[in-house]
């Protein structure tokens, strides 16, 4: 923000399901003052909830009467907040001094999405932040278990949704995170459609949190991470897009199918497919409405997708020989896809 700006006001969005109520009031002590107000979504209805926030002041409890989801929880406080910037944060993301003025520091007018650094409980090794959207879709913790990093803001494809600040205004015109989500690739999803919209996504490694991460929840995360991965992309993508990556589309779902199988998993790689196709009204709605917002064509982006897959969370078998190819069919697909002048 330039010299002189007055700081905007900030809503901090928490979403709880059965998490212990003091590590929240740790979490809203530790904002302090950087916030204007602070919103929880209590999933669960838990009681004990309210008596441990009763003394941090600027805390509010939403109770929707039952479990919403991560994506539809955020929706809904999104619409009860009302400061000028939403900070979506994780319930075991404990914020670090500064959190909100590095964030805010970074912001530009055409700047709808700025993501902090997402620390490992240790705080000297990254969990994620600056995260890969491969072009399959695929995205994961960027520079997962590397030392922290420092240095200046920069643009950046995705960032993490354990610490997102979010400008409401985009927010709202983007149409929020979708609503039949539930959890998990939402933020992979919204900045993805910030910046069809002509926004930018900006990654701020002074911003930092420490995450309580553990990867494994469970073979039904798989479901959603699937399941939502296929919404955007079908969503997402322009049409002569589509159809220039269909082959490679095709041969990653053959090829996660292989994954899933030999993981114990390929259930949910089913149930994702099945969703799909029961859903297919309504992704086409959301496809309409997504590209009715569009400003940029994908030629313009595809340069900032990854081609490569590099995690240790998602080993890769030939990863070499796989990543090549990826790599020549994107610059393929780059070069005929439509490009704005």
């Amino acid at each position: 923000m330039g010299e002189g700006t007055a700081v905007a006001g900030v809503s901090c969005i928490v979403v709880a399901y059965r998490h212990e109520p003091a590590e929240l009031s740790a979490l809203i002590a530790a904002l302090g003052n950087d916030v204007s107000e602070v919103l929880v979504v209590d999933n669960a209805g838990d009681p004990a909830l309210e008596r441990a926030l009763a003394g941090t002041g600027s805390a509010r409890i939403l109770r929707p009467g039952g479990n919403l989801g991560y994506a539809p929880a955020c929706d809904l406080a999104a619409r009860e907040a009302t400061g000028e910037w939403l900070l979506f944060l994780n319930p075991d993301a404990m914020p670090e001094p500064g959190l909100v003025p590095a964030l805010l520091e970074a912001a530009d007018d055409d700047v709808a999405i700025l993501g902090a650094q997402v620390l490992l409980p240790d705080g000297e090794r990254v969990n994620a932040g600056d995260n890969p959207l491969h072009v399959t879709g695929l995205s994961w913790a960027g520079r997962y278990g590397e030392p922290a990093e420092d240095g200046p803001p920069r643009d950046v494809a995705v960032c993490s949704g354990a610490a997102l600040l979010v400008r409401a205004r985009d927010f709202h015109e983007l149409g929020g995170y979708h609503p039949d989500s539930f959890m998990y690739y939402d933020d992979v999803d919204l900045a993805w459609r910030a910046r069809l919209a002509g926004r930018r996504v900006r990654f701020v490694p002074r911003a930092r949190v420490r995450h309580d991460y553990d990867f494994d929840k469970g073979a039904y995360k798989w479901f959603w991470l699937e399941r939502n991965r296929l919404w955007s992309v079908l969503s997402n993508y322009e049409g002569r897009t589509l159809a220039l990556l269909a082959p490679l589309l095709l041969a990653t779902e053959a090829g996660i199918l292989v994954l899933a199988v030999r993981d114990g998993w390929w259930r949910e790689k089913l149930r994702a497919w099945g969703a799909l196709w029961r859903e297919k009204r309504q992704l086409w709605m959301w496809r309409r409405e997504v590209q009715a917002r569009r400003c940029v064509r994908d030629g313009n982006l595809l340069s900032a997708f990854s081609t490569a897959i590099d995690t240790p969370l998602v080993p890769l078998p030939a990863a070499s020989l796989v990543n090549r190819v990826v790599g020549w069919w994107a610059a393929f697909a780059e070069r005929l896809a439509g490009r704005d002048r």
